[in-house]
């Protein structure tokens, strides 16, 4: 790499750190605009990442408060993102749980419409039934989507094509969809924007009923067990949920989540996917530090995973040939994502370590490469499910 490029990337990477630190991108745009970004390849973006990378997320989230900023952007693009859907409203009319049928059927898929009594809220969900008929009766995998949880498409079906991986599996998947930055979290307050949310609620008292009484009328009973897993946010909140409910799961698989929401980058992490999406962050669990934070700070309680299999992964902030493909010529939006997985990778490692504190069994896996992107959590889809079903049978 010529050393006019050197400095060129060197000095982007600059522009995005101090943008950041800022809690503003515009200086780190501003810097863009100048640069051919279709011109730079693999070694300076490897030269980006260094820069950024040699300034360390902790070191990067300590120089907020002198600066005079409590918080800066985490959202994936540095500012708010509009809801491509706005969440199903509450209705009066709703006081019960119940199944109202199937919608729609997309290959293998089908979209149930449920009736959530607890959110007042239709809810669609969406369904893989084991197409296995000579194993018996099938576990159930609960998949949590991320931070966008778009309303009937999620991204096992869009961006993993889970249908594929699970083929051949004695398993039926099921998604819930429509969770817009809601972290599948019982909220305190409505919120105008994002909605009700009661859904840590729906998912462990309201749902599994209606999911194995539906499996039951069509002759493709549950075996009675199931696990819950996600990706990023939603990789947060089954770690959560199965370290909360241990009667309920026997396993769980997280790909790229964060586990701590009381440190600073774990608050800033959550932070910036609700505001980012418009939502007020103390609708959810109130004010910073309440009790309710503490309940969803997975790392000081990981004694309820005690007995479960346990699956977690993380990728690595550095740039592999899938990010150059995922991220294209936006270069702020790939040193966000470095940022964001780098975060993911140090708090997977606080994982960890508290797991084998307590002597609790699980499987990490760490990638050489790869940025907060499906490009880093697909590979992670079949080794997950592949360690954690040895608990479902």
């Amino acid at each position: 790499m010529s050393s006019g490029l050197r400095r060129l990337a060197a000095a982007t990477a600059g522009a995005v750190v101090i943008g950041l630190t800022l809690g503003s991108t515009a200086p780190a745009y501003a810097q863009l605009d100048g640069i051919d970004t279709s011109s730079l390849g693999l070694d300076e973006v490897e030269m980006i990442g260094s820069v950024v990378g040699s300034v360390g997320v902790g070191s990067l989230l300590g120089s907020i408060g002198p600066l005079g900023s409590s918080n800066f952007p985490l959202d994936g693009a540095g500012s708010q993102q509009e809801l491509k859907t706005p969440p199903r409203p509450r209705q009066d009319r709703i006081t019960e749980t119940k199944f109202v049928g199937i919608t729609k059927t997309v290959g293998e898929y089908e979209y149930w419409l449920v009736e959530s009594g607890e959110m007042q809220r239709e809810v669609i969900v969406e369904v893989l039934p084991s197409r296995v008929t000579d194993q018996g009766p099938a576990p159930v995998l609960y998949m949590l989507d991320g931070v966008d949880s778009p309303e009937g498409n999620s991204g096992y079906r869009r961006s993993v094509k889970i249908d594929e991986i699970l083929r051949g599996e004695n398993v039926h998947m099921v998604a819930p969809t429509g969770a817009y930055s809601a972290y599948w979290s019982d909220w305190e307050s409505e919120d105008p924007v994002l909605g009700y949310n009661k859904w840590e609620t729906f998912l462990t008292e309201e749902l599994p009923g209606i999911v194995e009484s539906q499996l039951a009328e069509r002759g493709t009973p549950s075996n009675g067990n199931s696990a819950v897993g996600g990706v990023s946010m939603g990789g947060q909140a089954a770690m959560h949920l199965a370290a909360t409910h241990p009667d309920l799961y026997q396993g769980v698989m997280s790909i790229s989540g964060y586990y701590s929401t009381m440190d600073e980058l774990g608050y800033q992490s959550v932070r910036g996917a609700v505001e980012g999406r418009g939502g007020t962050l103390e609708n959810m669990w109130g004010p910073r530090g309440s009790d309710r934070w503490k309940d969803h700070d997975t790392i000081s309680h990981v004694q309820g995973l005690e007995g479960t299999a346990v699956y977690f992964s993380a990728g690595n902030p550095k740039v592999g040939p899938a990010d150059i493909e995922e991220y294209g010529d936006d270069y702020l939006k790939m040193t966000l994502g470095l940022l964001l997985e780098a975060g993911v990778r140090s708090g997977t490692e606080e994982l960890q370590r508290a797991l084998e504190r307590e002597g609790i069994d699980h499987l990490a896996d760490y990638a050489d490469t790869g940025f907060h992107n499906w490009h880093t959590f697909v590979p992670n889809i079949k080794p997950g499910w592949d360690y954690i079903k040895q608990a479902l049978y």
